[in-house]
């Protein structure tokens, strides 16, 4: 999938610049114009695309792991209550308080540690991956805490990157189909390269709505899916975004890691203080019924 990828990008290259913008357009002018500005989303694309994929997953540090004698003691053992004693006992010095379907505490077997907030294990990396949102099989990694941002980014640039190409090739489409431009061998390329762009940009914009729907709710892909979300994690949106481009603004639209936190621990909304203030509430309504 990542070879068709790079294979299909590098095709449309070839077919906006040399077929359409070099042998098609006319005026020096508009040839200038649309290969600035396609180049210019190009470069923004492919750096936050290879940024997704050259970033390594963030992993779990090594105080999530157990010691060595409490690993051969949790190997040994058989008995349920006791692998959890185990688990207990190393947790309480950690900030987890996410717990399994069964009220116990998330140890990973393969790779041996206890697993922090929002962590996953990916079954094809075979590693656990802190804050994981999905599997990527055209990015060829995993999607997690270091390398989100520019996958959101690559998604966004992707997305104006196809809509401008597809812009343009229609434009040229429409001279060769209003006779506007003779017939020649770039005719049924631009008309390709518009099918495709315009394929893709219903795509992208069907995974972009998904992925800016989580990000403002500060979910996962993993979490959305799944229904096992924690509400408290959403902090409003101002501070949801800033979660996953950081407080400087001036980076927000550079593929460059800018995420606030370590990837294992989380702000919280402060639930206190909404209980005591839907308390206050429900006591208002009580006493305005009274009177």
């Amino acid at each position: 999938m990542l070879v068709l990828f790079i294979s299909l990008l590098a095709g449309c290259y070839y077919i906006f610049v040399v077929e359409l913008c070099i042998f098609t357009v006319q005026l020096l002018e508009a040839k200038i114009t649309f290969l600035v500005i396609f180049h210019l989303l190009f470069l923004l694309c492919v750096w936050s695309y290879l940024r997704t994929v050259m970033t390594p997953p963030a992993v779990p540090p090594a105080k999530f792991r157990l010691s060595e004698c409490d690993k051969q003691r949790y190997l040994s053992e058989r008995k349920p209550e006791v692998l959890q004693e185990i688990l207990v006992r190393m947790a309480k010095d950690l900030p987890i308080s996410t717990k399994d379907s069964k009220g116990a505490f998330r140890y990973c077997d393969i790779c041996q540690l206890l697993k922090p907030e929002r962590c996953h294990h990916c079954p094809v990396c075979n590693v656990c991956i802190l804050k994981l949102d999905h599997h990527c099989v055209f990015l060829n990694n995993c999607v997690g805490f270091s390398n989100y941002k520019s996958f959101l980014l690559c998604v966004v640039y992707a997305l104006l990157l196809c809509l401008f190409t597809s812009a343009v090739s229609l434009y040229g489409s429409i001279l060769f189909w209003t006779h506007q431009l003779p017939n020649t061998q770039s005719k049924v390329p631009i008309i390709v390269l518009f099918s495709l762009s315009t394929l893709c940009c219903v795509m992208l914009l069907l995974l972009l709505g998904i992925h800016c729907h989580w990000a403002v709710d500060n979910i996962t892909s993993r979490e959305g899916e799944s229904g096992t979300w924690n509400e408290r994690y959403d902090l409003g949106l101002s501070k949801n975004l800033r979660q996953v481009f950081g407080d400087e603004k001036k980076y927000w639209f550079l593929p460059v890691f800018s995420s606030l936190g370590d990837g294992y621990t989380f702000p919280m909304t402060d639930a206190t203080k909404d209980i005591e203030k839907n308390a206050a509430a429900v006591a208002k309504d009580i006493t305005e019924s009274q009177n």
